[in-house]
């Protein structure tokens, strides 16, 4: 059976750097970064969101093996489409939102350097409710632990989950 790790949150969240160490930590787990699609930059967002899903919806539909970990942020609609696409593969669907204090989530962390336009993207999302969705399994501010710390409470509540 298929389980769907799906990483929510805000821009800057950690939701990609998370994803990819969980990935690697699962056995026979697979990893989508849902900002690769084929919608470039300067495409309208809406036209960008829609890209995404669509191969989030693909990779949940054809993927292989026990995992499935996805990064990208969810609004109620998305997580309904997406949890959908679960039911219909018969997969299990997890949501795991990541939550770090917006002033952390508002600094350069890592590689990665905002552009102004980020972080006004960031304070947006987090007035529209990015980091505290109902229908997260867990939230998780990842500021508090290091990345192979979160990982491993990830980890912990996949297996209360029987994965």
């Amino acid at each position: 059976m298929l389980t769907v790790i799906h990483i929510n949150g805000p821009i800057n969240s950690g939701k990609s750097t998370l994803g990819r160490a969980l990935a690697s930590s699962l056995p026979e787990a697979s990893f989508i970064d849902g900002d690769d699609h084929e919608a470039s930059d300067d495409t309208p967002l809406s036209v960008r969101i829609e890209a995404a899903l669509r191969r989030i919806e693909a990779e949940i539909a054809t993927g292989q093996g026990r995992c499935l970990v996805v990064a990208y942020p969810l609004d109620n609609a998305d997580y309904e489409r997406l949890k959908a696409a679960s039911d219909r593969r018969q997969a299990r669907f997890l949501v795991l939102t990541l939550a770090p204090p917006l002033e952390v989530a508002l600094t350069n962390r890592g590689r990665r350097a905002l552009s102004s336009e980020e972080k006004r993207r960031v304070v947006e999302m987090y007035d529209e409710g990015y980091h505290a969705r109902s229908f997260s399994d867990l939230v998780l501010d990842t500021s508090l632990l290091s990345l192979s710390d979160n990982v491993e409470k990830v980890r912990g509540l996949l297996l209360a989950n029987g994965l």
